[in-house]
């Protein structure tokens, strides 16, 4: 018995190891696809490939495991097309796209796999800031109408995520009306579009360049964490906020926001 005990460890062990060293390596994988096609699509078709387990059921599930999945797969993509966008044509990782890539990493290892209160949470933040900042960039010069359906998506992923693991199972409402927030916000952080440049003024053509985060991620990411607080305390106290679950987190995102748009909001550019 004691043998078998330690061979099912072994197995276990060795399953752990081998799940993190294939994560690794599709991260990895998205980034040296990038890279050598200076093209996005066969990353992000990777990307897509590598969740062949939610159709691997019924069809009748599908739609539920694409529901459950929505947020890997808007950190998945968005990550994929940020290392693009760090160096669209560019022959060698920048400084950047390393960067981006071991956060990807540290998501599909660390982040993806935790399931407490705490962890969806911060999974949801991570989905609404990294897919608000692609989003951002990547329909910067499209039609505005295909930025606010996907900042609905976006927005309704995070929520849902967060929600599902509380007591309240009533939740289609409150996602739908944050998708929707988020989509309003989009409509108007495209018309206003300003940027902070980090790294500004290093050469161009140098290993560290300089990558462009505009302001509605940051606004996003802040709604998200003072919605789900809020939400979460009327659950508690039966419909009701209470100021001390709100106070703080309400305040701190106050001050942010007013420093953000009143006190650094002069535009690298502004679309």
């Amino acid at each position: 018995m004691a043998d078998y005990v330690m061979l099912r460890r072994g197995r276990n062990a060795l399953g752990t190891v081998t799940h993190i060293g294939l994560n690794i390596c599709l991260a990895a994988a998205t980034t040296v696809l990038t890279v050598v096609s200076a093209n996005w699509l066969f990353a992000v078709l990777l990307v897509i490939l590598s969740k062949w387990r939610v159709i691997a059921v019924r069809p009748r599930y599908w739609w539920l495991n694409i529901k459950a999945n929505l947020v890997d797969f808007v950190v998945g993509l968005s990550l994929v097309l940020l290392v693009y966008l760090a160096n669209p044509a560019g022959v060698s990782p920048n400084f950047w796209q390393i960067v981006l890539t071991i956060i990807y990493m540290v998501w599909l290892v660390a982040i993806k796999p935790q399931s407490t209160t705490r962890a969806t949470e911060v999974q949801a933040l991570f989905a609404i800031f990294f897919g608000s900042f692609a989003l951002s960039l990547i329909t910067a010069q499209l039609d505005p109408v295909i930025g606010v359906v996907v900042s609905f998506i976006v927005g309704y992923s995070a929520t849902r995520h967060v929600l599902v693991q509380g007591d309240d199972h009533d939740f289609t409402i409150t996602t739908f009306i944050f998708g929707m927030m988020m989509a309003e916000l989009y409509w108007i952080f495209y018309h206003w579009t300003i940027t902070y440049q980090v790294g500004r003024g290093i050469d161009s053509g140098s290993f560290i360049t300089s990558l462009a985060i505009p302001q509605y991620p940051i606004a996003a990411t802040i709604m998200l964490f003072v919605f789900a607080r809020g939400y979460k305390s009327a659950i508690r106290h039966d419909g009701k906020i209470r100021a001390d679950d709100i106070l703080a987190p309400a305040i701190f995102s106050a001050l942010v926001m007013v420093l953000m748009i009143f006190f650094y909001s002069v535009p690298s550019f502004n679309i």
